[in-house]
């Protein structure tokens, strides 16, 4: 079972420590990492194409959520973001009817990945990462062997209900905003039509009320479900205090899920799951270079959030 690694429950008594903590947001890396691993294991044949849809929100809430406006509550020089006053500027992240300030998401350009066992990157393994707190605007990303396409959250052009973001948007979200939840997608590598699909995000227990609390302003443009609570971070155990992190209530979506599919007379099962780190610690599927085991080489500190699809 994955799940998010800080979770302040009762099998992790050392509490939530939230990697979206609003205090600390400038000083930790968020990298988002996707792995495709069907095609490895010996079973090429099992190879099926991934696609995986994020969605973009703001990560924080802060003390006054009905007022039209983001503060920053951790920068007291930092000018307020006015959604009033400009609401066709935020059309995605102050939308009509509700207008509330938080709760509403924004899908980015499908990523896909192959599942082809060469060139790694790109096909099977990829991460996302920029020089900004979150990765929407494409001229921040940043060039590497891990992202050579250059790859990033690209809200530019949304499919309908959803509407262009805007520049001030982007800007907006890059400095306050976080990937909630995916859409994902396994289709057949030949005639790409889809095998399976669904909708996952990271575990987060938010029935310890230790740590959060019910906004009372649900997130109301939910793909699948329609609305569902929402939950602020009320105690992060770095600093004891408040992150003013932003969570879907648990249960919103699974954290993993299987499904079954059959080529060429053999059945496969395949797994989608979703788990996230904290910056500074070892990615645990990552085996060394030339080891023969897995994709090689993805041991890295500070991946934030990875997803996989692979054979279970």
């Amino acid at each position: 079972m994955t799940t998010n690694s800080y979770t302040g429950s009762v099998s992790n008594p050392n509490g939530y420590k939230s990697f979206w903590d609003i205090y600390n947001r400038l000083y930790r890396e968020m990298w988002y990492h996707y792995e495709n691993t069907t095609a490895y294991s010996g079973t090429p044949a099992a190879r099926l194409v991934f696609e995986v849809t994020p969605y973009i929100g703001l990560a924080y809430f802060d003390n006054d959520m009905a007022d039209g406006k983001f503060e920053d509550v951790a920068d007291p020089f930092a000018i307020p973001y006015d959604f009033i006053g400009s609401p066709t500027q935020y059309p995605n992240m102050y939308p009509a009817p509700t207008f509330n300030e938080i709760g509403n998401f924004v899908p980015a350009k499908p990523i896909t990945l192959s599942g082809l066992a060469a060139p790694i990157w790109d096909n099977t393994v990829l991460r996302v990462f920029s020089t900004d707190h979150c990765h929407v605007i494409g001229a921040n990303t940043v060039p590497t062997l891990y992202n050579p396409n250059l790859i990033f959250f690209d809200i530019s052009s949304p499919p309908a209900p959803y509407q262009a973001s805007t520049s001030t948007e982007q800007e907006f979200l890059s400095k306050y905003g976080k990937v909630f939840f995916y859409h994902w997608v396994a289709k057949d590598p030949v005639t790409f039509a889809p095998i399976a699909d669904g909708y996952i995000t990271a575990y987060c227990d938010t029935s310890d009320a230790t740590y959060w609390a019910d906004t009372t302003i649900p997130a109301s443009n939910l793909p699948g479900v329609g609305s569902a609570k929402l939950f602020s971070n009320m105690r992060c155990n770095d600093n004891g205090s408040r992150s003013y992190e932003l969570v879907l209530e648990d249960g919103t979506y699974p954290f993993e899920d299987t499904f079954t599919h059959t080529i060429g007379g053999q059945t496969y099962t395949y797994r989608v799951s979703i788990e996230t780190f904290r910056g500074g610690y070892g990615y645990p599927y990552g085996t060394p270079i030339g080891s023969g085991v897995g994709t090689g080489g993805t041991a890295m500190g500070g991946t934030v959030s990875t997803v996989i699809l692979e054979l279970n």
